[in-house]
């Protein structure tokens, strides 16, 4: 299994080229571009997220958010759970989410993984030949159909691209 964690921001807006200030909140978005088939990833000031719309051509996957800090400095382990678990719940609660997309349910299917073996998730049994897995939220109780996935080495390493290593 591999251990992932969520990349760190960028150092100025994605929007306006400006440089985050220490302490500012700051939010991820991830969007695929289907025009030219790629995984998009903005940062953005909290001021600029009511003003920004994605092109027509974008679909929103999910959304994270974190407090910007200039130094370089290791997230604590449950930093980065509290990310992860962010991102996972907002893979589910965007509404512009198109949830048969493959890269959606690849992040969907990774992340919950990858939750569960952190006790965040957990999993309810399943039938054979089932094409997805129900999980629960431990915290909520809120369930989350997830679409099975085998992930292939260049799916996985084209979101790696955007969204760097993501999980724990």
């Amino acid at each position: 299994m591999v251990h992932w964690h969520i990349k760190d921001f960028g150092k100025q807006s994605s929007i306006t080229g400006k440089v985050f200030e220490e302490g500012a909140q700051v939010h991820s978005i991830l969007l695929k571009d289907s025009l030219e088939k790629e995984l998009v990833r903005f940062d953005m000031l909290e001021s600029e997220l009511d003003d920004w719309q994605p092109s027509n051509s974008a679909v929103l996957l999910g959304r994270w958010s974190r407090q910007f800090s200039a130094e370089e400095k290791v997230l604590s382990k449950e930093e980065r759970k509290d990310s992860a678990e962010n991102f996972f719940i907002s893979l589910y609660d965007a509404e512009t989410v198109d949830k048969s997309m493959e890269e959606g349910r690849l992040l969907r299917y990774l992340f919950a993984i990858s939750l569960e073996r952190n006790r965040i998730l957990k999993s309810l049994p399943m039938k054979l030949g089932a094409s997805v897995q129900t999980y629960v939220h431990v915290k909520t109780k809120r369930k989350f159909e997830v679409p099975i996935e085998i992930p292939s080495s260049e799916s996985v390493s084209k979101i790696e691209s955007i969204i760097g290593d993501l999980l724990l």
